[in-house]
């Protein structure tokens, strides 16, 4: 039998090196995915990982390092190179060793559940999946069709050498439907039903993504796009919907506010940062009539947690 994670934990303490602070969090996941394409039953797919990501906080550098050896002896090879990275980069870090947040809460974590994954047998998933595939064929003009459901569990225990403990299970639900539409040389693609916007919670998340409700809006409004004019040339006001308007976050918001980014150590194809840190707390972000908040309390969302990888407690901000 694989050991537990506190099993794991107790052989990570043990190997922990001599250092100023140091960090050990490890991260069991398990995924089953199932998928109907054109009520045609797909493969379905179980994913396994187990790993673990170690901090080390030594002689005035921070080093970092992953494994997927679980062993005592993996863990000790993980944390031997973090160390060795944090002495490699002292004196070179944009973030100084002494501002490293450290950690020494205890403290659980998990998302109530009112029917789990593991409620349903296999088949009933399946059965599940292909009424909503089947529902998004209503036009002989809908040549492509598709829906998915994917359960995941995710395990994580954070522990520290200032006595944190931090266990946290996730329990979450990943949903879609997909119709293309044809019609000579137009072909227009509708998702919904939970696409992109995974929850945490178990099946009964399925009834408010519309899941199974909404196959024959997405297949009709696939269609419609199919006539819709092409849109004008015009200054004028925009509404978007709520997927278009979570990316338009995640872009414009999320990736410029990335510390990492605007101290300069990372730059990729998406490029710096025009923040600096002397904005941060003053500079207002877009008009007066925007209003971005972060709230991992909420009940439900993907990203809801009750302590950070960092095991800061969550907070609204």
């Amino acid at each position: 039998m694989n050991p537990t994670t506190e099993q794991i934990a107790k052989l990570g303490r043990a190997r922990a090196p001599a250092a100023e602070y140091w960090i050990l969090r490890l991260v069991d996941e398990r995924r089953e995915s199932l998928s109907v394409r054109q009520d045609i039953v797909q493969p379905p797919g179980t994913r396994l990982s187990r790993g673990a990501f170690v901090t080390v906080v030594d002689g005035g550098g921070i080093g970092y390092a992953a494994t997927g050896d679980l062993s005592g002896s993996g863990i000790g090879t993980a944390f031997e190179r973090a160390r060795e990275w944090a002495r490699l980069t002292a004196g070179r870090h944009l973030l100084r060793a002494d501002e490293v947040a450290r950690c020494s809460r205890t403290g659980t974590y998990t998302h109530p559940l009112t029917t789990p994954w593991t409620a349903l047998s296999p088949g009933d998933r399946v059965d599940l999946v292909r009424r909503a595939c089947r529902s998004l064929k209503v036009s002989d003009r809908i040549v492509d069709w598709s829906a998915w459901l994917t359960g995941r569990r995710v395990d994580t225990l954070f522990i520290s050498s200032d006595g944190a403990h931090i266990g946290q299970t996730f329990h979450l639900i990943d949903p879609g439907l997909r119709a293309v539409a044809n019609a000579g040389s137009q072909t227009q693609i509708r998702t919904g039903g939970g696409a992109r916007g995974a929850r945490q919670g178990g099946i009964e998340q399925l009834e408010g993504l519309g899941f199974d409700s909404d196959g024959r809006q997405i297949a009709e409004e696939a269609l419609a796009l199919l006539e819709a004019p092409e849109c004008p040339e015009a200054v004028t006001e925009l509404l978007l919907m709520p997927s278009q308007m979570a990316l338009q976050i995640h872009e414009s918001i999320g990736h410029p506010l990335e510390l990492d980014r605007i101290l300069g150590d990372e730059r990729n194809y998406a490029g710096t940062s025009f923040v600096s840190q002397d904005m941060i707390g003053s500079y207002r972000y877009g008009s007066p009539l925007l209003n971005v908040t972060f709230d991992p309390r909420l009940p439900g969302e993907a990203a809801s947690y009750g302590f950070d990888d960092e095991g800061t407690p969550a907070e609204r901000v």
